[in-house]
This record gives C-alpha cells, structure tokens and sequence, in this order.
C-alpha cells in the first residue's frame, strides 16, 4: 500500500487521503484529529467494496464496516458515515466533494460537477449516545452508542443493561433514533 502524496488534503481538522493498493484497487481515507476516528473505502477488487470505521483506541471499540458490490453504494455510505464533528459545513463540504473527485478519478468515471451533498439527520451523532424509540415514540426500546448509518438504518452497539438475546450491536431504523 503507498500514500498518493498529491491526493492528500487537510480541511480544517479532517485529512482525505489516497492509498494505491495495486493496479485496480485503493483506498480512501478521512481522518478526523478531533475524535481520533478515521473511515476508509477500501477498492478490493472490481464489483467488491468494504467501507470500514477505525475508532480511537482510546474507545476501545471494535472498528465496524460493510461490505459493496456496486461502487455509488459504497461511495454513499462512506459519505454518510465520515466524522462531521464540531467542523464547519464548508470544511465538510470541500473535503467530501474531493473524495467524489478522488472517487471517479480512480474509478475512471465522468467528474461530478455540483454534487448534491446532504447530511443525513444523524451523522453528527455517530460515536454518540442514542435512544431508541417504538414506531409511536411513547416507550424507549434500547440506549447505546451509534456506530454507523446503513440505508435507512442505525447499527448501534446497545447498553448492557438494554441488550436483547444477548446482541451487542443491533439495527434498528434511523426513524426511531434520537440523540441524547
């Protein structure tokens, strides 16, 4: 694996890096200095994506990730994932739209002019503590710590005191959760 000097940016205190990983494959990577966290997109072969999460160590949390067979998919759920904590929306904007520009350089795609870039309603929550809430709202099901957005739903590593069947880490939709 060899760092692209060239492809490496910092915004404010988030770095984007690329890593070559041989002919067809790469790897992108956003660290952020403030959490300690970094997320990567991880090119393993064609039609094979892994986006993965590295936690602080000092966490002490298993890193979490998710398996792609199709590129936008994997693009979009590292988008939705990366640390926008206590960043300036043009900070986060910028450092995005380079990983769409490392994206389709290393996938030999069109470059994407005005990308639509939203952030999903949880995304500043990752790494924090969550509840969760019945379809209704009016009881709380489960409290823990959201790990990563998936679609339309949460995988939260769930208290202990709020496990069922004994499931460390549970999926539940966006729609239920609530920060803290």
């Amino acid at each position: 694996m060899s760092l692209i000097d060239e492809s490496t940016k910092d915004f404010g205190s988030m770095s984007v890096l690329l890593h070559s990983l041989g002919t067809d494959c790469y790897r992108i990577e956003w660290n952020s200095r403030m959490t300690g966290a970094s997320i990567s997109l991880i090119r393993v072969k064609k039609n094979e994506y892994i986006v993965v999460r590295k936690w602080a160590t000092a966490r002490n949390i298993d890193d979490v990730s998710a398996e792609f067979d199709r590129a936008n998919q994997a693009l979009i759920h590292f988008l939705n994932n990366v640390d926008v904590i206590k960043s300036k929306n043009e900070s986060i904007v910028a450092a995005k739209e380079h990983c769409i520009n490392l994206f389709t350089s290393a996938e030999g795609l069109k470059p994407i002019s005005h990308p639509s870039l939203p952030t999903p309603r949880l995304q500043e929550a990752i790494g924090k503590e969550v509840i969760v809430k019945s379809s209704l709202g009016n009881y709380l099901i489960s409290k823990g710590m959201l790990l990563q957005l998936l679609g339309n739903q949460a995988e939260i590593q769930v208290n202990s005191d709020h496990l069922d069947e004994g499931q460390l880490r549970q999926k539940f939709y966006t729609k239920q959760v609530h920060v803290c």
